[in-house]
């Protein structure tokens, strides 16, 4: 029976793993017929709650994927939950990944749903031997009317934690500046810690909740990653307009995998933007409006929810 037509207590669903992502979740589903808990805190209480909700939950997500088991793997199982789904998100590929190289494994896991934040993740997920498939679960707002690119031309990189520069690709984003030094560069996402250092014409930001400040001064966005899932960076840097160099394959973005491909396009865009004729990259913003639109997300979410918990 359609969910607007049952008369029951709304479906119930705990979610659990990288609290952000959570948190947005949460947000997101916001419907008469659903209970969406986050319980991706990690304090005795919260764990205590995580416990209570696992118990009379009609399914268990959690943003995050593993070969392993974890305290909410452990619950669920001990609570006899059948109704689970793992979305894989980037970088618990690689962790998994070093498992299985070890020999640690759970056969148990393979049997839950397994989702994945990309075509790639998939790839890479069914490479561990799961079954997985691309769902997709990332959602950003849709800008009506994004601010005209900047009169000044720049670029924006991203790197979240400088222990793990070489993932985000900083020595690409170093060569690419130092090649390009008439381009002004803008390096943000780094929080309290160890820090980076960038050429001249690079400007250091700090941490910030809300990149859309941002990414309006800019007109590109750089992102030369070893491994990714899906960037909300990029996402929300094509609903904005703004181009977008990415190391993986994705409408309205140019596929870049070599510091060479990365300077040819960024001088290209300045060429025309120094000629007048670079506007918002209308492309990128029509594929952000059409596939990652929260409404849409969260329709094809709730149907894929609804299907497993009557299954």
């Amino acid at each position: 029976m359609p969910a607007t037509l049952r008369t029951r207590r709304p479906y119930r669903v705990v979610t659990h793993g990288l609290t952000y992502f959570c948190g947005k979740l949460s947000r997101l589903i916001q419907h008469d017929n659903w209970e969406v808990l986050d319980r991706s805190g990690h304090s005795p209480r919260q764990l205590l709650e995580l416990t209570r909700d696992l118990a009379r939950c009609d399914l268990a997500y959690t943003w995050g994927g593993r070969i392993s088991m974890g305290r909410f793997l452990w619950a669920a199982r001990i609570l006899g939950k059948q109704k689970i789904v793992m979305l894989w998100s980037g970088s618990d590929v690689l962790y998994a990944q070093q498992e299985l190289a070890a020999g640690v494994s759970v056969p148990w896991v393979s049997g839950i749903t397994h989702w994945a934040v990309s075509p790639w993740v998939a790839e890479e997920v069914r490479a561990l031997g799961l079954s997985c498939e691309y769902v997709q679960a990332s959602f950003v707002n849709v800008v009506a009317h994004p601010k005209p690119l900047p009169r000044k031309f720049s670029v924006l990189v991203f790197v979240r934690h400088a222990e793990k520069a070489e993932l985000y690709g900083w020595d690409r984003m170093l060569d690419v500046a130092q090649r390009l030094p008439h381009i002004e560069f803008h390096l943000c996402g780094l929080s309290e810690g160890p820090t980076l250092t960038g050429p001249p014409n690079m400007k250091l930001h700090p941490w910030m909740d809300n990149l859309t400040p941002l990414l309006e001064q800019v007109s590109a966005v750089y992102r030369p990653v070893r491994h990714d899932g899906l960037s909300f960076t990029v996402l929300e840097a094509l609903a904005l307009g703004r181009y977008v160099l990415y190391t993986y394959p994705l409408t309205g973005c140019a596929q870049v995998t070599t510091t060479d491909m990365a300077c040819e396009q960024l001088q290209r865009l300045l060429s025309q933007h120094k000629t007048g004729n670079l506007g918002l990259n209308e492309p990128g913003r029509n594929y952000i409006a059409n596939e990652y639109a929260p409404e849409k997300v969260r329709s094809e979410l709730l149907r894929r929810w609804e299907k497993i918990i009557l299954s």
